[in-house]
């Protein structure tokens, strides 16, 4: 079995409507070990953040961050997401109530078995 760190997205600026940053590969699983969002725009933000299983929507079901306000130039750690794990297949989703304001970097662990 490996575990591989990867950079799951380099400095994304979400969109206003859950977009796909980040998939987990074929046979494989993700820990995600860091999620943080940077408010670049001059205005408060919010943030809904989504770890999505395979042939899963972004939902109620599977927020972890919903709703959060971030404050210009703030950086919020997204704790929520930390420690979670998702299946081949499955995807980090996330959102903005406008677009291009907030960045998201994170990175993680693949296990390959």
């Amino acid at each position: 079995m490996q575990r591989l760190p990867k950079r799951l997205t380099d400095g994304a600026q979400l969109t206003a409507v859950a977009a796909v940053y980040a998939t987990v590969p074929d046979n494989s699983l993700l820990t995600i070990s860091a999620m943080s969002v940077t408010n670049t725009s001059a205005t408060p933000r919010l943030l809904t953040v989504y770890l999505v299983p395979l042939a899963g929507a972004a939902g109620v079901s599977n927020v972890v961050c919903s709703g959060r306000v971030i404050a210009p130039g703030e950086t919020f750690n997204v704790s929520g997401a930390i420690g979670q794990t998702l299946g081949a297949g499955g995807t980090v989703q996330a959102l903005s109530d406008a677009a291009t304001a907030l960045t998201l970097v994170a990175s993680g662990y693949v296990t390959i078995p």
